[in-house]
C-alpha cells in the first residue's frame, strides 16, 4: 500500500450503503465510524492552511487508524475464523499491509509533519482501502454468518 498511489484521486465522500454490510452489526458499526472519520478528513482538506485544530484532528485520526487496525482487525479476523469465511487468509494479509502502511505513514508524519499533501494521500489510500477491502473482502463474511446470528450481539463471538 503506497501513499503515492492515491495522489491523483479526487477527494470524495463515501456514503454507507447496504453493499458494505458484513452480517455483523458490530463490524459494520466500526466500518461506519471509519468512513465517518475519513469523510471528516475530506472536509478539512479543502483548506490549504490547516488550523491548529485541524492538525490536531489529523494527529488523532492517525492514532485512531492505528487503534482501529489493532482492535477492529482482531475482532474481524476472529469472526472470519469462527464462521470459516473463505476470505480469512486474504483478510489477514491485507490487514498486515494496512498496519504496515499506517506505521510507515505515522513515521513519515513524525519526520515531515502533517502536511496537506500527506493528508490528501492518507485520505486517498484509506478511501481506496474502504472501497477495495471492505466491499470485496470483508463482505465475503456475510453469507458465512448464519441468518439467526446476524445482528445478535454483532455476530462476534464472546472472547
Amino acid at each position: 500500500m503506497c501513499a503515492r498511489r492515491s495522489r491523483n484521486l479526487p477527494l470524495i465522500m463515501i456514503l454507507w450503503t447496504k453493499q458494505f454490510e458484513t452480517g455483523s452489526a458490530k463490524l459494520d458499526q466500526q466500518h461506519r465510524l471509519l468512513i465517518d472519520n475519513i469523510n471528516l478528513l475530506k472536509e478539512q482538506l479543502g483548506h490549504t492552511n490547516p488550523t491548529r485544530e485541524e492538525l490536531e484532528f489529523a494527529i488523532h485520526l492517525v492514532e485512531y487508524l492505528e487503534a482501529y487496525a489493532n482492535l477492529h482487525f482482531k475482532g474481524e479476523e476472529k469472526c472470519m475464523a469462527i464462521y470459516q469465511c473463505p476470505a480469512h487468509a486474504q483478510n489477514q494479509q491485507e490487514h498486515e499491509r494496512f498496519r504496515g502502511f499506517i506505521h510507515d505513514y505515522k513515521r513519515l508524519c513524525e519526520i515531515e509533519g502533517f502536511k496537506v499533501e500527506l493528508l490528501r494521500n492518507l485520505h486517498g489510500v484509506i478511501r481506496t482501502w474502504i472501497q477495495e477491502h471492505i466491499l470485496k473482502v470483508d463482505t465475503q463474511l456475510r453469507p458465512c454468518i448464519p441468518p439467526s446470528m446476524r445482528d445478535v450481539s454483532g455476530a462476534l463471538p464472546e472472547s
